[in-house]
This record gives structure tokens, sequence and C-alpha cells, in this order.
């Protein structure tokens, strides 16, 4: 259903005129469905929504990429090199049969981890507890690093490009 400018701008009024009486019913009927961080997105205000951290992780500490890909590990860490990132500084998993048997709950409060750049995964995997996926386990959790999808369009895929303009913008903002 369209609205004309004039209705548009009526309902517009009325709602302003009520949100102050409804906001906070408004704001724990989204939390509650689980839709708050969507509602927020929808009126450009995310940022109120900080990502709460229960632990420190060192800026030096370990990336970690996730996921199937034919690009070979020695390919990604000449990509690395190439800006300035030790080797050592990283864990690859990039057998996605394999990824199935990595216990991700060995991350959880370690310190050691900086970030967990994820490309595609099995669904099922060690620790993904009563979620559909270990990614969505692992990005909804405080316990874990940060965590960022490598992502090929709107397509989870680990490529050259995607994973330097990825180390380009994490050093950018100097988190790595």
């Amino acid at each position: 259903m369209s609205l004309t400018i004039e209705e548009l701008s009526e309902l517009e009024d009325k709602i302003i005129e009520e949100l102050p009486y409804k906001i906070t019913a408004v704001l724990s009927k989204l939390n509650r469905s689980d839709r708050l961080e969507e509602f927020l997105e929808m009126i450009d205000m995310t940022e109120l929504l900080e990502k709460k951290q229960d632990f420190y992780s060192y800026k030096e500490g370990k990336i970690v990429v996730i996921g199937g890909t034919k690009v070979k590990e020695e390919v990604l860490l000449g990509i690395a090199s190439k800006l300035g990132i030790d080797k050592n500084r990283f864990e690859f998993y990039l057998d996605y049969k394999h990824i199935q048997k990595v216990d991700f709950r060995k991350m959880q409060y370690a310190p050691q981890y900086r970030i967990i750049l994820f490309g595609p995964v099995p669904h099922s995997g060690y620790g993904k507890g009563d979620s559909g996926s270990i990614l969505a386990e692992v990005e909804k959790s405080s316990v874990y690093p940060r965590v960022e999808r490598l992502l090929n369009g709107n397509e989870l895929k680990i490529t050259k490009s995607n994973f330097k303009e990825m180390l380009e913008r994490l050093i950018e903002e100097d988190y790595i």
C-alpha cells in the first residue's frame, strides 16, 4: 500500500505525537523478536547498538581465515606479506570438509585471536550450539573475536581481491 505525500505527512505527524509514549514497548517487542538490529538499520542508527566484546584481544593476535576456496594458502600469505602483515599471524582452514572438524570453541575468550574472516563454511560443526551454523553462532556470540564475512556480491567466497580489500580495511581501521 502506497500513501500519497499528504497521507504520509499525516502519518508521520501521528507517529511523532504517539512515539514518546510507545517507544519502550516498541523497542521491547523488537528486542524479543530479534529484530532490533534490523530496525536500527532501517532508521540508519546501528551505531547506537554497540557490539560488546566480553574479552580483550591483542592487536597483533591471530587472523583466522575459514572457508572453502580454490585460492591457495601461499597466495593469501603473499597478499598479506605485501601489505606488511607477518605470515605467522595467520591460521588457515581452507578445506571445506575439514572445517566441520575444527573446534571453534578454542577461540572463545582467547585474546591471542584477533579476528575471524569467514568464507563459505558447512552449516554443521563443533561449537555451533543451538545456532543453524557455526558462522551464525560465532557472529552472535560476544565470547569470540570479531567476525567479518568475505563476500563476493552476496555470496560467501574467499577471493584474492576480497581478502586483500578486507585486510586493507582492517589496517585502515588500525584493527590489525
